[in-house]
C-alpha cells in the first residue's frame, strides 16, 4: 500500500481480508497520506475507519472509477470528499482474499501505465506473499512455544552443538543439578567436563563424544550435580529420531536417583527379612503370597490360629479366612497401596476353619524384583484378639448407653403423654392402653436394655408399642402394619434394635411427607435365618447420610453379637426406603442357653 501511494497522490488507501466464518471482508489495514493524518490522528476509532464493507466496490477487476455524489451519508464526512476509488481485488485461485482500495480526491485520470502494471502485479502475487509471510510467523510462534514446552516440563531437557556445549538448557536441569541456564549456555565440552566427568580431566573429550553419537540411544548415567553429588538419570538421545539442522543435539533424561536408591533398600530390607525370619516365626503369623495373592507360604503360627492346615492353605488366596467384616474398598485400598511397592499396616478381623473370629495386627512389605516391580508380598502378623474383643465391647456398651438415653428423651416423653392427657376425656380407655404402653416401654428400658441379647419377641412387643404410641400421636395421617410369622422362641438379638429403624422411617420418611403415611413391619424365619423388613411410603433417600447413626450402630452390633447380619437400606421401587434386617443365631453360645434359661 505505501509503495502505491507513492505511485500515486492517493489520499486515502484501505486494505479489506475476506472473512469466511462471517461471508465477508473485515478491514484489515489503512494507510493516510502526508497531507490527511491530521485526521487520522484527531480522530483514530471514527466510526469511518470501522465501518462495513462497501459492496459498491466488490469488482473482480482493477478498475478506477468516480464515486457518485452523495454516495456517503453525513456519518461519514470524510469520504464524501473523495471523488474516485481504485481498486484492485487480490485473488488465490478463484477465490477473491483481499481488496484494496485507493481513494483520491480528484476524479479518474489516463495514462497511469506504471501504476496499472504494478497493481496487476499484485492482483496476482499479494496473497501467496502474505500467506507466506503468515506461515513463516506462524512457524516461529511455533517454535516458540516449542521452546517455551521445553523449557517448563517437568523432564530434563537440553540441547547442544557438536562440542556438547550446551544451547538450551531447561528448569528441570537447573532444579536437579543446581546449574542456572547463564552459567552453562556456550561453555565448551561442559556436558563432559561437569556432569560426566567432573575429576576425571585425562579422558578424552572425543572418545566420550562418540558415545553419545552411539545407535544405542538410552543411557543410565551417574551425572554430577553442581553440589558434587553423584544423580543417576535415565538419558536419550533424539537427534537421530529428529535431526535438525548444524549438527545439534537433543537430550532428555529423567532423574531415577530416588527409585535406585529405592531399589537398594529393598535388596537389603530383603536381606534383613530373611536374617530375622526365624525370630518371626517363633512370635508371628508369617505368610508370603505371589504378586496375585495365591499364598506360597505359611508359618505354623499361621495354621494353628486358623485351624487350617499347611496343605489347605497353600495355593489359595486370603479370601479362605476372610470374615465378611471388611468393606470391598478396604481391600481394594490395602491393593492399591502394597502393588505400588508401599508397605500397608492395619487390623483385619479373620475367620478360622471352625468359625471363629479373630482379629490380627498386619504388616504387609512388597518385595520387588530387579526391576522395581511388587513380585511377592510378605505379611506379618500378631494375635490381637482379646484387645478387640474388650474394645468392642467397650464401644458398644457405650453405643447402648447412647441409644438408651436417646429413648429416653423427654421431648418423646412429654409429647407422649400430652396426647394421652387430651384422650383422658374423649377416650378414657384409649388412654389407659398408652398409659399401659409406655410404662411397658419404660420398664423395657430399665430392664432389658443393658442386656448383650434380648429374646426376639420381647424387642418386638416394644417397638410394636412404640409404633402404636406413634399412631396415638398422628392418627389423622400415619397408618401402621405390623406382620410376624414363624415361631421366634429361639431367636435373639440386641435390644434396642428394630424400634429406633421404625424411628428412622418416621423422623426421615414421613415426618416431612405430604398426606397419609405408612410404616410396615414383616419379620419371618427362612431356615437359620431371621428377616425383618421395615418399609415406609415417604420420600425416600436423599444422600448417604440421611439417616441417623443409629443405623450404623445396629449395624454393628448385629454384626459383633450374631452370625451373618446384615443391615442394608435403600429406596422402593415403589417409593419410599426399606430397611432389610437379617442374622442367624449368636456367636456366643453359652451366652445364648443362658438367655433361654433365663
Amino acid at each position: 500500500m505505501e509503495k502505491m501511494m507513492e505511485l500515486h497522490q492517493w489520499n486515502y488507501a484501505e486494505g479489506w481480508v475476506s472473512d469466511s466464518s462471517k461471508g465477508s471482508f473485515l478491514l484489515e489495514a489503512t494507510l493516510f497520506s502526508e497531507k490527511e493524518k491530521k485526521l487520522e490522528q484527531s480522530n483514530p476509532d471514527s466510526s469511518e475507519l470501522t465501518r462495513a464493507f462497501d459492496s459498491y466496490f466488490d469488482s473482480d477487476e482493477i478498475v478506477w472509477r468516480n464515486i457518485p455524489e452523495n454516495h456517503y451519508s453525513d456519518d461519514f464526512s470524510f469520504f464524501r470528499n473523495m471523488k474516485s476509488v481504485f481498486e484492485i481485488p487480490v485473488f488465490d485461485n478463484k477465490a477473491k482474499k483481499c481488496v484494496l482500495l485507493f481513494y483520491s480526491l480528484e476524479g479518474v485520470q489516463e495514462n497511469l501505465v506504471e501504476f496499472i502494471h504494478y497493481a496487476e502485479f499484485i492482483k496476482k502475487n499479494l496473497w501467496r506473499i502474505i500467506e507466506s509471510k503468515k506461515n513463516k510467523q506462524l512457524l516461529i510462534e511455533n517454535e516458540s512455544l516449542l521452546r517455551q514446552i521445553l523449557k517448563n516440563m517437568p523432564v530434563l531437557f537440553m540441547e547442544t552443538d557438536h562440542l556438547i556445549s550446551p544451547i538450551s538448557w531447561n528448569t528441570e536441569c537447573e532444579n536437579v543439578f543446581g546449574y542456572k541456564e547463564n552459567e552453562v549456555i556456550g561453555k565448551e565440552q561442559f556436558l563432559i567436563k561437569n556432569l560426566l566427568n567432573p575429576q576425571m580431566n585425562h579422558f578424552s573429550p572425543r572418545v566420550d563424544s562418540r558415545i553419545f553419537d552411539s545407535d544405542f540411544k538410552n543411557w543410565e548415567l551417574d551425572l554430577f550435580a553442581k553440589n558434587g553429588k553423584s544423580k543417576t538419570i535415565s538419558l536419550s538421545n533424539l537427534s537421530s529420531e529428529f535431526p535438525v539442522s548444524g549438527l545439534r543435539k537433543w537430550f532428555i533424561g529423567i532423574d531415577i536417583t530416588r527409585t535406585k536408591e529405592i531399589e537398594r533398600e529393598l535388596k537389603s530390607s530383603l536381606k534383613e527379612l530373611s536374617d530375622f525370619q526365624t525370630a518371626l516365626n517363633t512370635v508371628s503369623i508369617v505368610a508370603i503370597t505371589d504378586k496375585a495373592g495365591t499364598i506360597i507360604y505359611v508359618n505354623q503360627n499361621f495354621c494353628k490360629i486358623s485351624g487350617y492346615s499347611r496343605d489347605e492353605l497353600l495355593g489359595h488366596n486370603h479370601r479362605i479366612i476372610n470374615s465378611g467384616y471388611h468393606s470391598k474398598d478396604f481391600f481394594k485400598d490395602l491393593w492399591k497401596t502394597i502393588s505400588q511397592g508401599k508397605i500397608w499396616k492395619g487390623e483385619i478381623k479373620n475367620k478360622a476353619k471352625d468359625g471363629r473370629f479373630y482379629w490380627v495386627d498386619t504388616t504387609i512389605s512388597p518385595i520387588m524384583d530387579e526391576n522395581g516391580k511388587p513380585y511377592q508380598y510378605l505379611a506379618i502378623r500378631n494375635d490381637i484378639t482379646e484387645r478387640k474383643e474388650t474394645e468392642e465391647k467397650a464401644r458398644h456398651a457405650e453405643n447402648n448407653l447412647k441409644i438408651l438415653q436417646d429413648r429416653m428423651s423427654p421431648h418423646f416423653l412429654f409429647n407422649t403423654l400430652s396426647i394421652i392427657h387430651s384422650y383422658l376425656q374423649t377416650n378414657p380407655e384409649m388412654a389407659d392402653s398408652a398409659i399401659l404402653m409406655l410404662a411397658d416401654n419404660y420398664r423395657f428400658l430399665t430392664d432389658q436394655a443393658n442386656k448383650q441379647l434380648v429374646p426376639f419377641d420381647i424387642e418386638w412387643e416394644f417397638m410394636e408399642n412404640y409404633l402404636k404410641l406413634l399412631r396415638l400421636r398422628f392418627s389423622d395421617f400415619i397408618e401402621i402394619e405390623v406382620n410376624k410369622k414363624g415361631d421366634f422362641r429361639k431367636c435373639q438379638l440386641p435390644p434396642l434394635s428394630l424400634q429406633p429403624l421404625v424411628e428412622n422411617s418416621y423422623l426421615h420418611g414421613l415426618r416431612n411427607k405430604k398426606g397419609k403415611g405408612l410404616i410396615s413391619v414383616n419379620a419371618y424365619i427362612e431356615g437359620t435365618k431371621t428377616h425383618i423388613i421395615i418399609r415406609d411410603n415417604g420420600v425416600g433417600i436423599k444422600a448417604e447420610d440421611t439417616y441417623s447413626r443409629s443405623i450404623s450402630n445396629i449395624s454393628e452390633r448385629l454384626k459383633f453379637y450374631l452370625y451373618e447380619s446384615e443391615v442394608k437400606i435403600e429406596n422402593h421401587p415403589e417409593g419410599g426406603a426399606v430397611v432389610t434386617v437379617s442374622f442367624e443365631k449368636p456367636k456366643n453360645e453359652e451366652l445364648s442357653h443362658l438367655i433361654q434359661n433365663d
